[in-house]
């Protein structure tokens, strides 16, 4: 008689996460009015660097998700209000060996009529290996005014540490009104023809995208263009290992960015953003000390 084995279900751990906040104006200020949090995702409080403009930094103390890890964060505006969310250090997706279940970050802004929604975190580092799923939808209401930017890097370059398997989705809905003004996905394979054929990544390890409710004009394009590929050069820097790209879609204003330093992208997106931010909303930018530390 011969044995029948059955195979062992795979086991696997997931760590889901999740973050719910909203924003009000409230006496001249705009406050944190909710702020709800499962997991280890959460805020602790909020910062005043300029009038009325709510600062809050996201804290994520596992520090980067494997495999089955889920975050969701969700975000709503109130009318006439003002928030600027970032994180105090770069996102991780750690590498998986065999593993077939997905790294999330799902992330979901509202943002009202009258307000305004500044979302500027630091880069995120997919590692080789990874499995992630990068997903971003936003809704804009009326007259709702944004700041959206999402920097992703593949492998650890200052580790010489590059992405030659694993695959990482990225997608980015805007919308207002139900409207759809800019709808993207991305998916890269670790060694696969999107990251090294030159209509694709070209070998690059560093992508960016840039996002303002701006018009802007040619000329101004053009302007600001030519000073980004001037931004962090130095003698031992190659400004050929950077590539800027700006457009108008629209009613959106849209930077990208293709290279060889996440880091170097940042710079690059705060320049826009400090250049930029005034013409918006009529305010001078102001750096969140986090990101001095």
């Amino acid at each position: 008689m011969t044995a029948q084995f059955k195979a062992l279900p795979t086991i696997t751990r997931r760590w889901h996460a999740s973050l719910k906040l909203g924003f009000a104006p409230r006496r001249g200020l705009t406050r944190l009015i909710e702020n709800v949090h499962c997991g280890p995702l959460r805020v602790l409080k909020p910062f005043y660097p300029e009038a009325d403009c709510c600062h809050v930094y996201l804290l994520h103390p596992p520090g980067g998700l494997v495999l089955g890890d889920e975050l969701r964060i969700d975000v709503l505006a109130e009318s006439s209000s003002h928030a600027l969310v970032t994180t105090p250090s770069a996102g991780k997706v750690y590498g998986v060996k065999n593993g077939l279940e997905k790294q999330q970050q799902r992330i979901a802004l509202t943002i009202a009529a009258d307000a305004c929604l500044e979302w500027l975190p630091q880069e995120t580092l997919v590692f080789n290996g990874a499995n992630a799923l990068l997903q971003a939808d936003i809704q804009l209401h009326a007259d709702a005014k944004l700041v959206f930017w999402d920097i992703v890097c593949f492998g650890r370059p200052a580790s010489q540490l590059g992405f030659d398997s694993g695959e990482c989705t990225q997608m980015i809905r805007i919308t207002r009104d139900g409207i759809p003004l800019l709808i993207e996905r991305n998916q890269v394979r670790g060694g696969g023809a999107l990251q090294a054929s030159s209509w694709g990544l070209n070998n690059h390890n560093s992508m960016g995208t840039f996002v303002m409710t701006l018009q802007t004009g040619r000329e101004q394009r053009e302007e600001l263009t030519q000073m980004l590929e001037q931004t962090g050069i130095d003698a031992d820097d190659s400004q050929s290992s950077h590539r800027w790209g700006l457009t108008q879609k629209d009613d959106l204003f849209i930077a990208r960015y293709l290279g060889d330093s996440a880091s170097h992208c940042r710079q690059g997106f705060e320049f826009l953003w400090q250049t930029l931010r005034p013409l918006m909303i009529d305010k001078p930018a102001v750096s969140p000390r986090i990101w001095s530390t």
